[in-house]
């Protein structure tokens, strides 16, 4: 029964995340807390495993003595009745199994897991299915007892920000990714928008500079730059150099994850997928990906009426370009909404 619970508690969350994925089917769960009952009632073979239980018997002469130890399975002292098998009156409860009747009558009665019928269950679940609201949807009921955003934290966010600003200035040095969120992926972006901004500055610079041009530079920053080399492969991250098959890495690598090989066959497809997923590429196809999204960003901005102060953007005008430099995290909090269609729906 607890493994049961187990599981069911997983479905139950893994529904909740399908209810709060984009384009996924609307989803909702009925789940009862009693025992289901009943399908059938009548008189036949008990069956464990789908095969009839055998009956055995001990006689008296063939007792075993208790000693220190005891085995569990030992057929030395038994013998099977010839061609019998256990059969009784049952209720078969379908899903949970068939019980006898003082099993039946034991689970059932008041204050233990009691009944609800499987009808009534299938009623709930076709209304709900027609629009309807039982107020027995277990997504529903998470999403009104589980806790969202806070304005009390979307306010002081920014002083948290201010105050890590502060001791990277003090201390000189870069906060950037440890690979302890997860995926390697963000890691990977968070990376590839820090070279961008350390040798290009800001997103209009990387637009107008050709991939090549941005990829050898970001190249020559890694060769030079010990202390940030050793930062991003030290956690995890390889560097895939501009010719696609040279590769600075630590002792550990997060992608390809391990998977029951220590060894892993190294071809141009497993490249690019791996490269995708969570090394830092300096390629110049990579760098023309990055080309495009500062030009979509960009789009995206002067789609906005100059002198719009509304609420209907999330990210105006003033967003992006309050910025001298690229902003690591705006740009990569727009891939993974944009690219990786991965907005929060509900609050």
């Amino acid at each position: 029964l607890l493994s049961k619970s187990a599981v069911a508690g997983a479905h139950t969350l893994l529904l909740f995340l399908m209810a709060r994925t984009p384009d996924a089917p609307i989803t909702k769960e009925i789940k009862p807390t009693a025992a289901i009952a009943w399908k059938k009632i009548q008189y036949g073979p008990i069956k464990r495993g789908g095969k009839p239980i055998q009956l055995y018997d001990c006689p008296p002469e063939n007792a075993v003595r208790l000693q220190k130890t005891i085995k569990l399975h030992d057929r030395s002292c038994t013998r099977p009745l010839d061609h019998e098998e256990l059969k009784s009156v049952y209720i078969d409860t379908g899903e949970n199994g068939i019980f006898s009747r003082e099993e039946f009558a034991a689970i059932s009665s008041s204050g233990q897991m009691e009944l609800i019928t499987p009808e009534e269950i299938a009623r709930n679940v076709v209304y709900e299915i027609k629009g309807g609201n039982t107020g027995h949807d277990i997504i529903n009921a998470l999403d009104n007892a589980t806790m969202g955003p806070t304005y009390r934290a979307g306010m002081m966010r920014q002083r948290a920000l201010n105050l890590m600003q502060e001791l990277i200035d003090k201390h000189q040095c870069d906060s950037i990714a440890f690979e302890l969120l997860g995926p390697p992926r963000l890691s990977k972006l968070l990376f590839e928008a820090h070279l961008l901004r350390l040798c290009f500055k800001t997103m209009e610079n990387v637009r107008n500079t050709p991939a090549e041009e941005l990829s050898a530079a970001l190249e020559k920053r890694i060769i030079e730059d010990q202390k940030l080399r050793a930062e991003i492969i030290s956690i995890g991250i390889p560097i895939l150099m501009t010719d696609g098959r040279t590769l600075l890495r630590g002792p550990e690598i997060k992608i390809p994850p391990y998977r029951g090989k220590e060894e892993l066959e190294v071809n141009d497809d497993n490249i690019n997928r791996w490269a995708l997923e969570g090394w830092v590429d300096l390629r110049p196809e990579n760098m023309k990906i990055w080309r495009n999204r500062m030009n979509e960003i960009f789009e995206e901005i002067n789609r906005i009426p100059e002198y719009d102060t509304s609420s209907q953007f999330d990210r105006d005008r003033r967003y992006w370009l309050e910025d001298k430099e690229i902003n690591i995290g705006k740009v990569a909090g727009w891939i993974l909404a944009n690219e990786e269609r991965g907005a929060r729906m509900k609050d």
